[in-house]
């Protein structure tokens, strides 16, 4: 404990204590900086469905009835499937388990 105390003292001494030169505006103006990036107009909705038809590639299928759903699936059976196996099967016996 006393290595890793004195370690930690000179860490505080060698930080960089530079502090943002740039003077804060007023909050007007602050507030206008903010509106205009928060609420701007939203998209179009043409380019919001081409995105989402691009995302989907055209799959209209389930993920579990796709290749790597099937197989993430039939993991997950698994493992369910040992978890259950191995509380059954359990060999070590205590006193607090009966």
């Amino acid at each position: 404990m006393l290595a890793v105390a004195t370690a930690l003292v000179p860490l505080p001494a060698l930080a960089d204590d530079a502090r943002p030169t740039a003077k804060p505006g007023t909050i007007k103006a602050s507030v206008e900086k903010i509106s205009a990036r928060d609420f701007a107009p939203a998209k179009p909705a043409k380019a919001v469905s081409a995105r989402r038809e691009q995302a989907g590639a055209g799959q209209e299928a389930s993920f579990f009835k796709t290749k790597p759903g099937i197989v993430a699936l039939a993991v997950m059976i698994g493992g369910v499937g040992y978890a259950l196996y191995s509380t059954q099967h359990d060999r070590i016996t205590s006193p607090a388990k009966k």
